[in-house]
């Protein structure tokens, strides 16, 4: 057992030299994991075995490596992962970053082409709820927004979910309120995150500043998207207040 582990060990500790995708001397190489050169051709030939494309240049200063490009394209994300990168990078999409653009929308549409085409279509609509307006106005930014938003991960999973969210929210006069709400949207004015949501409690659409929002919690009850068109009409008059 103890020779077995061993070997393991070395095999894990050779994959780890060879990742940096230099050329390695095998007599260096040998040397360093204090083992014969023969050894060392055995283990080079398990790791080929095992699928690692080993490389080998046999001129002056040659020796073994790792395919510098070997694990692009072997990196497993499980659906929600996809999602959150799928967003993320909407974002950077919609902020119109000068730079990092140049590859994002190949990225994306590889990321989609992972899915069915009707999850495709459901990442599309998630998408389009997200929204980017201007930056925080100074108005905004001197009532010193908290980067912390205690229940962001229930109010996400909400959003994401289509569910209601039960909130305890502070309005700018500090006054506490409890809501029940659909989250439509979300809207970013840098650095700050609104909720764009139908208030059940104001039977209207209503904009929550999401640092202000104390407490989070989904009730598990889905709602359906309602008419656009009553959330575009009063986005320009909410956002002119931020």
């Amino acid at each position: 057992m103890k020779s077995t582990l061993s070997r393991l060990d070395r095999l894990e500790q050779l994959t780890g030299i060879l990742r940096s995708g230099d050329y390695h001397v095998a007599g260096d190489l040998a040397v360093q994991l204090g083992i014969s050169r023969r050894t060392l051709m055995r283990d080079l030939d398990v790791l080929k075995g095992r699928g690692y494309p080993i490389e080998t240049d046999q001129g002056r200063g040659g020796g073994v490596r790792l395919n510098r490009h070997w694990g692009i394209g072997r990196l497993n994300l499980n659906y929600r992962e996809v999602i959150d990168l799928l967003l993320s990078l909407a974002i950077m999409e919609k902020i119109e970053s000068p730079i990092f653009l140049g590859n994002l929308k190949a990225v994306r549409n590889k990321l989609s082409l992972s899915f069915p085409p009707e999850s495709r279509n459901r990442i599309l609509s998630l998408r389009k709820r997200l929204l980017i307006g201007n930056l925080a106005s100074a108005q905004v930014m001197e009532t010193s927004p908290s980067p912390n938003i205690p229940s962001a991960s229930v109010i996400y999973e909400a959003f994401l979910e289509m569910r209601c969210l039960e909130l305890s929210y502070f309005d700018a006069g500090e006054k506490k309120t409890r809501r029940m709400v659909e989250p439509h949207y979300l809207m970013l004015n840098w650095p700050v995150w609104y909720l764009l949501a139908w208030d059940h409690l104001r039977h209207d659409v209503r904009c929550f500043r999401l640092d202000r929002i104390s407490h989070a919690k989904n009730n598990g009850t889905v709602f359906k998207p309602r008419s656009k068109k009553i959330f575009t009409e009063g986005i320009e008059e909410i956002t002119s207040a931020l």
